[in-house]
C-alpha cells in the first residue's frame, strides 16, 4: 500500500514530461522533414513583457476564395492548398474541409466569410528575437519593411502543420543580416 503513492507520482511525472516532449518532437520533425515554402509578409515588431521580443509575422495573403457549395462558419479549421507561383512564393489556391491527397497544404482558421472569400488566420504569427539583437532588428525592419522585395517568411510544412523557420530579405537570412549589422 505504501508504494501506490509513488507509482501514481511516477505516472504523473512521466505525463508531465511526455506532453512537452511530444510537442517538441512534432515541431522538430516538421523542421527537418517538411517542405520549404516562402510567403510574402509584413512584420511589425511588438514587445511582450512576459515572452520577450518577437516579430509579429503576418503573411500578406489573408483571404482565400471559398469553393462553391462549401459552407464555412466562424472559427472553422480548414485546409489551405498552396500553389507556388513563378516568383517562388506560395499562395492559397483553394480551401478544403479535408486534407488534400497530395501537394502542399496547411491547416488554417477561417475567421469569417464575406463576398465568397474567407478571412484566415495562419498557424504562425511570431518570430522570436534574441533580446540583444532586438534593437538592431527594430532598425532593420523600419528600413526594409516597405522595400521593393519585401520580407519573406520561410515556412516548413508537413501534413498540414506549419513551422516558421526564418525570415529573409533578398534571399539572405534574417539572423545573418542582424549578426553582420551588430558587428
Amino acid at each position: 500500500m505504501k508504494t501506490l503513492p509513488f507509482i501514481i507520482f511516477g505516472i504523473a511525472v512521466l505525463a508531465q514530461w511526455a506532453a512537452p516532449l511530444s510537442q517538441i518532437w512534432t515541431h522538430e520533425r516538421v523542421l527537418t522533414q517538411g517542405t520549404l515554402i516562402k510567403l510574402k509578409c509584413t512584420a511589425p515588431d511588438p514587445y511582450d513583457p512576459l515572452r520577450g521580443r518577437y516579430l509579429a509575422v503576418r503573411p500578406s495573403q489573408t483571404e482565400a476564395p471559398v469553393p462553391a457549395g462549401m459552407e464555412l462558419k466562424q472559427d472553422t479549421q480548414v485546409y489551405a492548398v498552396l500553389t507556388r507561383g513563378a516568383d517562388g512564393f506560395a499562395t492559397i489556391s483553394r480551401l478544403s474541409l479535408t486534407p488534400p491527397e497530395s501537394g502542399d497544404y496547411v491547416r488554417v482558421k477561417s475567421r469569417y466569410v464575406f463576398n465568397e472569400k474567407a478571412v484566415i488566420d495562419w498557424p504562425f504569427d511570431r518570430f522570436y528575437v534574441n533580446e540583444k539583437l532586438a534593437p538592431e532588428a527594430d532598425k532593420w525592419f523600419a528600413e526594409n519593411l516597405r522595400s521593393a522585395q519585401g520580407i519573406t517568411a520561410e515556412v516548413r510544412l508537413l501534413n498540414g502543420r506549419a513551422v516558421l523557420e526564418d525570415l529573409s530579405l533578398d534571399g539572405k537570412p534574417f539572423r545573418e543580416i542582424l549578426k553582420e549589422r551588430v558587428k
